[in-house]
């Protein structure tokens, strides 16, 4: 490498070429320093830096619509005793199941509100009422409560007292659910208390030990 620039430097010396010397050795440098397929890796390295980006953002997204489905699912199963019950009062009180529900969705929070809405509205369009009720198979913690509201609205059999019991039985697996995850709490719980307390014990328990052993060396 030294002797090519030494002979450039014969060719071009006396006419201002020192420039053009320099600069063909620092790209022959260059060209020596960096591995043949180098530059290409770097390349496709930096162009592909965008696509992690998005697809972390994608993942990130992803996550959080995961999140917010099961909060509202929670949401729903633990609407489900107060959606029965007041449906069942409004039966008791001689209200159709149509005019039922549409109380119960002007009352009840979200997001049980906006399920109920979606059966006024298939009502109000012209739907089979059974149907417009079965349609709440696919709808979390309702499956029962609308194939027995369908039933009902095709036999004219009367529906508080499953209604009343649909909510009893809710508020069981809502308690059960309740039960087992203060029970998962305990055990997921280890590992950052471990990580907490573990730095606090070496620092006080430990180096103090191994600190007066030294010293006793001494």
């Amino acid at each position: 490498m030294a002797g090519l620039v030494t002979v450039l430097s014969g060719v071009f010396a006396g006419s201002g070429g020192l420039s053009v010397v320099a600069a063909i050795a620092a790209a022959l440098a260059v060209w020596w320093a960096v591995p043949p397929g180098s530059a290409g890796r770097l390349r496709r390295r930096a162009a592909n830096r965008p696509l992690g980006r998005v697809a972390g953002v994608a993942k990130l997204r992803a996550w959080a619509t995961r999140r917010a489905d099961r909060a509202r699912e929670q949401a729903l199963r633990d609407l489900v005793p107060q959606v029965c019950e007041l449906m069942a009062v409004c039966l008791e009180a001689g209200r159709p199941p149509r005019v039922a529900v549409r109380l119960v969705a002007s009352v009840i929070s979200a997001p049980a509100s906006t399920v109920l809405d979606e059966v006024v509205h298939r009502i109000d369009l012209g739907v089979d009422e059974a149907r417009a009720w079965s349609e709440l198979k696919d709808v979390p913690g309702y499956g029962d409560v609308g194939r027995d509201l369908a039933r009902s609205v095709r036999s004219g059999v009367g529906m508080a007292d499953l209604l009343r019991q649909h909510a009893r039985e809710a508020r069981d697996r809502s308690a059960a659910a309740a039960i087992a995850r203060a029970r998962t709490a305990g055990v997921r719980s280890v590992v950052p208390l471990m990580l907490c307390f573990l730095p606090a014990f070496l620092l006080l328990g430990i180096v103090p030990l191994f600190g007066a052993f030294a010293a006793g060396l001494h």
